[in-house]
């Protein structure tokens, strides 16, 4: 079932309506089409980012202009407001509190389905952890990761939707996550560099140009902690890279690792980057 912003906006527009004028007929429709603009584009713009949901009032209005059965209008509202309550509920009672306000416009904007907050902004990670565990018990959350990541319209957006897939207990979207490694070289990039920052303690310009051609013994240590990560693949993945780096430059330690990784990995697509790794090639050459 479509999350109301989403059923809204995709009817506008097979509809060739814009926002300003989905405005114009609903308050024709609901009887003040007298140039008061009620109830607004911006309005209108408000409930296809999700950031609002329609009334009941409105809900009717625009079952009429749009050519949607109400029924399915109102079960999408709900949906919207039930998803919404569930994501704040999930991830606010992990937030500590210094941080909330921090985070408080990120958590609507995730809750009611507007991207443009995570078009911008790296997202942390504790808090892509609650965002996969919403996801893994919710089919709205995961729709939309899988969209984002997909079809996102930032670098950023499609990284911040990879990270949290990364992260859930699902196998088929954990593997979408890992494709998405192979064939995105912006998300990857930050990826990797993502990873190293937080697996070494580096700034972001050292973590930018990190490789583990010549890793100390400290960190093929690290890296191969982090690779059997039974709660974040990516960290699988990225350590595999890494140590796959080690490899090229000489390290038996870090193909040992590898090798024997290759018998407890569950995922198929790192059982691939781990074993191009153990030869010293990247899993996406």
């Amino acid at each position: 079932m479509s999350i109301i912003g989403d059923l809204i906006r995709d009817q506008r527009l097979a509809l060739g309506l814009t926002q300003q004028s989905l405005s114009d007929r609903l308050g024709q429709e609901d009887g003040n089409g007298n140039g008061d603009g009620q109830p607004g584009r911006d309005q209108v713009k408000r409930w296809e980012s999700g950031r609002v949901t329609p009334g009941k009032r409105w809900l009717a209005c625009l079952s009429t202009v749009l050519s949607v059965p109400l029924a399915e209008l109102s079960a999408a509202a709900t949906a919207a407001r039930m998803e919404r309550r569930a994501f704040l509920s999930a991830v606010g009672a992990a937030i500590p509190r210094a941080r909330k306000v921090e985070l408080r416009e990120m958590l609507a904007s995730i809750a009611g389905g507007d991207e443009s907050w995570l078009s911008r902004h790296i997202v942390p990670y504790d808090f892509t952890e609650q965002w996969a565990n919403l996801a893994n018990r919710d089919q709205g959350t995961r729709w939309r990761l899988v969209r984002w990541l997909d079809d996102g319209s930032t670098s950023m957006l499609r990284g911040n939707a990879q990270s949290a897939l990364f992260k859930t207990q699902k196998p088929e979207l954990i593997e979408r996550a890992e494709q998405s490694m192979r064939y995105d070289a912006e998300t990857r990039a930050r990826c990797l560099r993502c990873f190293t920052r937080r697996a070494f303690s580096l700034s972001w310009p050292d973590a930018r140009t990190y490789t583990a051609i010549a890793a100390s013994t400290a960190q093929i240590r690290t890296l191969g902690a982090l690779l059997h990560d039974q709660h974040d693949a990516s960290n699988r993945w990225c350590a595999a890279v890494f140590l796959g780096e080690a490899v090229s430059g000489g390290s038996a330690d870090a193909r040992d690792l590898l090798v024997g990784a290759l018998r407890s990995e569950s995922s198929r697509e790192n059982l691939r980057a781990i074993g191009l790794a153990a030869i010293g090639e990247h899993p996406w050459s």
